[in-house]
Order: C-alpha cells, then structure tokens, then sequence
C-alpha cells in the first residue's frame, strides 16, 4: 500500500553562531583550496619549464 500522506519541505533553524562557523570554515576551505591549486600550478609550471631546458634559476638571476 502506498502512502498518501504528502511531505512537505521542512524547514531548518540555524542559530546566529552556526550561521557565523558555516560561513567562516567555508571560506577557509575555499583559501585552503586556492592555495593548495596555486601550489599544483606552480610545480606544473616548474616541470613544463624544466622540460623545454628553460633553467628557472638563471631566469631569476638575470633580475
């Protein structure tokens, strides 16, 4: 037998102070993430450049 009883959305109550750490802990997810894709980008960059013989350090000296 099925049921034909409807379920509604329910609603949820967030408090100020949950409201506040949700808010903190995912922009410091999204920091942590930039930084760790920033981190792979550069050893990417690093790897592509040591493989076209292009030497970083003299690049870097050259300044």
């Amino acid at each position: 037998m099925s049921n034909q009883h409807s379920v509604g959305p329910q609603t949820v109550r967030v408090s100020a102070g949950t409201a506040v750490k949700i808010g903190f802990f995912a922009a410091l997810g999204a920091a942590l993430f930039s930084i760790l894709l920033s981190i792979i980008v550069a050893v990417i960059a690093v790897l592509l450049a040591s493989g076209a013989g292009i030497d970083l350090f003299d690049l870097l000296a050259s300044r």
